[in-house]
């Protein structure tokens, strides 16, 4: 299929007028599916008109393969500032691949009814590849959706295991501390012409070091 087939600038053009209706079914079924509320779904004015920009920019592709939603493009953009929000809100790769195939399903069931309405002559192929071309758009945004959230929870992990090893440096650093000082405390109680004040000292030095590690230790 060619950019000047009659076909696709029609299911294109459907497929703009129809965007909003579009979004509030794919809303529907993500809030049916998800334990979260509806309205944090796209809890934001900006992040739910973020969705019919997606659809516009799939009805593009749909309408000429020339406008490849490429890693630049604008709606690409709109995508990954969808997957940081789903990443921000818990969801994982599983899910966020749901939400598409959900997206995808609504596009398709919404073109499989227009297509019979359209009074334009076409080819079987013209619309196979149509199904092909939206299919593709929507692989393409599905990807970038969870490209970034797979970013942003290896990032995650990253800084959570950097925290993590901070804090078994820190601790180790104090162990040893406590260590060499209960050590030194008794050691010193092996000297002779210790007194008993001096002994007792000692002793504390050494029973308060141990007792740090394990309060340390308990409370970990």
């Amino acid at each position: 299929i060619t950019s000047n087939c009659p076909l696709a600038p029609v299911l294109a053009a459907r497929l703009r007028d129809a965007r909003d209706e579009l979004t509030a079914r794919w809303l529907d079924r993500i809030a049916a599916r998800v334990s979260i509320a509806p309205n944090r779904v796209f809890p934001t004015e900006a992040l739910l008109d973020h969705v019919p920009l997606l659809v516009a920019g799939i009805a593009d592709y749909l309408e000429d393969p020339a406008n490849e939603v490429g890693a630049d493009a604008p709606v690409v953009g709109k995508a990954m500032e969808l997957g940081d929000l789903r990443h921000a809100q818990g969801f994982d790769v599983h899910e966020i691949q749901k939400e598409y195939e959900l997206l995808g399903g609504i596009l398709f069931a919404f073109l499989a009814r227009t297509v019979d309405e359209i009074a334009v002559p076409c080819e079987r192929s013209e619309l196979l590849v149509c199904a092909q071309r939206l299919f593709r758009a929507v692989s393409v945004i599905q990807q970038a959706s969870t490209n970034r959230l797979v970013q942003r929870a290896a990032a995650q992990v990253r800084e959570r295991e950097e925290r993590l090893r901070a804090f078994n440096r820190a601790l180790t650093h104090e162990f040893k501390n406590q260590i060499h000082t209960a050590m030194g405390a008794t050691q010193a109680l092996a000297l002779e012409g210790l007194d008993a004040a001096e002994q007792r000292r000692f002793v504390d030095v050494a029973d308060r070091a141990l007792r740090d590690m394990r309060q340390r230790l308990e409370a970990l």
